[in-house]
């Protein structure tokens, strides 16, 4: 299995190709389609899935033509949905974006317990709100893709819409508890493990303790 990190548009978002043989999915598309479809037909990759960590603009401003150009169906957190139904919650015009690039109908709604398998990859969802209240994570083997929940040494805001101080205490302490170590792939930022988050991420041993500082 191959990850290939690729940080898109000007608020870095980083999107992420995840290939296992002829399978593959692209997760958080945020920008900058035309360089993410050449790099899939540059490697010979036709993805199954854009799978979505939340339903911010700028994890999704991509999604619309590398569906057209690939044809692959579109996952998110089901309580993420109204986001892509409204440019206002998606912040999309808060940015001035208003065109119909940010207006999205998926074809699968995720919860916790669900997966979402492209040949031998299994993705595995995790609720994880708290960013948005829709907000998911996805463990794929070792792998640990948090979106805007957990970041290297930071989390996500919790003071834009959908956003919720309990549950992202709750999140973090839900991915603290997971056992083992995992690889862990932020939305923004560079890639950090799991146990070195427990160990140092102020946010994640302050959620331990049942307060963030």
């Amino acid at each position: 299995m191959k990850v290939y990190t690729m940080p898109v548009g000007t608020m870095g978002t980083n999107c992420y190709i995840v290939a296992d043989g002829e399978a593959s999915v692209v997760i958080d598309p945020g920008f900058q389609a035309e360089k993410l479809e050449a790099f899939l037909r540059e490697k010979g990759l036709h993805p199954e899935y854009i799978l979505l960590t939340h339903g911010h603009y700028d994890h999704i401003g991509a999604v619309r033509a590398l569906r057209e150009a690939f044809g692959c169906k579109l996952a998110v957190g089901r309580r993420d949905l109204e986001m892509l139904a409204d440019r206002r919650k998606s912040l999309a015009i808060m940015r001035g974006m208003t065109d119909e690039d940010y207006l999205l109908t998926p074809d699968l709604l995720l919860g916790e317990g669900d997966a979402v398998t492209a040949g031998p990859m299994r993705f595995e969802v995790i609720d994880t709100p708290g960013h948005t209240a829709g907000g998911v994570s996805y463990k794929c083997g070792d792998l640990l893709f948090t979106g805007d929940t957990l970041f290297a040494g930071d989390i996500g805001r919790i003071d834009l819409y959908g956003g919720d101080y309990p549950s992202m205490l709750a999140s973090l302490k839900k991915l603290a508890a997971l056992p083992g170590d995992y690889r862990v792939l932020p939305g923004h930022g560079p890639e950090s493990t799991l146990e070195r988050e427990r160990r140092h991420n102020p946010y994640m041993s302050g959620a331990a303790h049942d307060g963030l500082y």
